[in-house]
């Protein structure tokens, strides 16, 4: 039996991605606190390696790693080319993709990248990324300066601009800074080394992790309804319920009713019980604590 390397983000994503682990039914146990090398409980993951963002894409190019779970903004800061398996849109905050984006303070008066001063600075941890879009801008005289954090602060320091990761823009606002660019957006995505997806040994196992990672993170988007209904009533109420194929459907041992039970999207449980009470369903239970959906819904791909 082969072993696979996965390697994921640490900081502030490694809540996050614990819990997808936890999920899917493979919780990541940490020896210690400081170390950042944990094991799951199936014998075909080696180790769950944490390591910051920025190196992941250069250690699973150099085939440390079988497999990662990495920001694409960051494989693409690199310019490296993996295999992605599956986007997932999770983020610290929800599951909108978040932005790269080009911001200068609201007081500069600097609208879009034809106004930034010739040979001005813009700070950005994305330097790789930075130096070629303002290339392909027409801008190679700015002068791309690297910031080890804390980059909202830098146009106080000097800097014209920065180039920098957003979700909401809130912290971008408190810095009292705007958005002149989007210059990409960004998801988590899970991907491989090639060699390693090559591998027919290890190229199943690869397969098994990238799908229990989607079933948590589909399992995320559902919840369970089930209702007693009438037998009068229960054609009208399994087409209200719809689910991923449709709904189970039991006897009860009274006669003339049913129970059924579905997995539906979490955006359509309030439309779907309000559609039950009108056709007088009162039995309904909601379990939202679903932890793994191994199966693709009706019209819908893999994110």
């Amino acid at each position: 039996m082969s072993q696979i390397d996965v390697v994921v983000p640490d900081g502030s994503m490694q809540e996050v991605v614990m819990g997808l682990f936890a999920k899917a039914g493979i919780p990541v146990t940490l020896p210690k606190k400081r170390i950042k090398e944990g094991t799951v409980n199936v014998d075909w993951i080696k180790r769950i390696a944490f390591q910051r963002p920025q190196e992941i894409p250069y250690y699973l190019k150099q085939g440390h790693f079988d497999v990662a779970i990495v920001g694409y903004d960051w494989i693409t800061n690199w310019g490296y080319k993996f295999p992605i398996l599956l986007k997932l849109p999770v983020g610290r905050a929800g599951t909108k993709a978040v932005k790269i984006v080009l911001a200068t303070s609201k007081e500069s008066g600097f609208k879009k990248i034809e106004d930034l001063p010739q040979n001005c600075e813009i700070a950005t941890e994305y330097v790789e990324l930075a130096q070629r879009f303002f290339a392909e801008q027409g801008r190679p005289d700015i002068r791309v300066v690297r910031s080890y954090g804390n980059t909202e602060s830098k146009v106080k320091f000097g800097a014209s601009g920065i180039v920098d990761i957003t979700e909401s823009g809130d912290s971008l606002r408190e810095h009292g800074l705007e958005i002149i660019y989007e210059i990409m957006e960004s998801n988590l995505v899970i991907v491989a080394n090639p060699e390693s997806l090559a591998d027919e040994a290890k190229k199943p196992y690869i397969n098994c992790f990238v799908q229990l990672i989607n079933g948590a993170f589909l399992a995320s988007k559902y919840v369970m309804i089930t209702a007693n209904v009438p037998e009068r009533s229960a054609d009208e109420a399994i087409k209200i319920m719809g689910g991923l194929k449709s709904p189970s459907v039991f006897p009860l041992e009274l006669p003339g009713w049913f129970a059924l039970q579905s997995v539906v999207l979490l955006e359509e449980e309030q439309k779907i019980i309000f559609e039950l009470l009108k056709i007088k369903v009162t039995d309904i239970i909601v379990n939202r604590e679903i932890s793994l959906v191994m199966s693709q819904p009706k019209e819908r791909g893999v994110l």
